[in-house]
């Protein structure tokens, strides 16, 4: 299964879906870190980091490390919009 970037949660949870081994489960997940890893660094990154903390919620709940995203959580609770305030529901999972 070939995943390039970084996808949407619809995509990521069709793709952990369709894995049929724990193994292919554990290569999409491992792709998708890394791609939110990059997007988080990126500059671009913080338009879509509600997005990216909504894939680290799915990724925190299927029982994977999801600990370098705590500061991205902390930035959405920081902020001003609405969009923003899916942060505090994963700062409560990072807890």
């Amino acid at each position: 299964m070939k995943i390039f970037g970084s996808m949407r949660l619809r995509d990521l949870i069709r793709a952990v879906r369709a894995c049929k081994t724990a193994a292919e489960e554990r290569e999409v997940i491992a792709k998708e870190s890394a791609a939110l890893r990059e997007d988080f660094r990126s500059e671009d990154g913080q338009f879509y980091r509600h997005r990216n903390v909504a894939k680290l919620m799915y990724i925190h709940m299927l029982g994977y490390p999801t600990h370098f995203g705590q500061m991205e959580t902390l930035k959405l609770i920081a902020g001003a919009g609405f969009a923003e305030k899916v942060g505090v529901c994963a700062c409560r999972k990072h807890t």
